[in-house]
């Protein structure tokens, strides 16, 4: 992880997701090994903070640098595209 700062937990208490700021990226942990996942990438700049839907399908991650919010499929842990505007 590269200068993590948010962290998120799902629901189900099995994965916590971490934002890594200089990484421009999120590191899924499994939870139940300790483990670091394949770290999450793209649409994010400086990520600082990350928030869970409560059905754990989706995270939002709060991006600094592009004053965006980054959603995350937590069933395939990809990215989708920065939202933008009024953030």
């Amino acid at each position: 992880m590269d200068d993590p700062g948010g962290i998120a937990i799902t629901p189900n208490g099995q994965t916590a997701y971490v934002t890594n700021a200089n990484g421009n990226s999120v590191t899924p942990i499994n939870l139940a090994t300790n483990t670091a996942g394949t770290a999450i990438t793209g649409g994010m700049s400086d990520p600082y903070a990350i928030a869970i839907t409560p059905n754990s399908q989706s995270a939002y991650v709060i991006n600094v640098s592009g004053s965006s919010v980054t959603p995350i499929n937590l069933a395939t842990n990809t990215a989708g595209t920065a939202i933008t505007g009024g953030v």
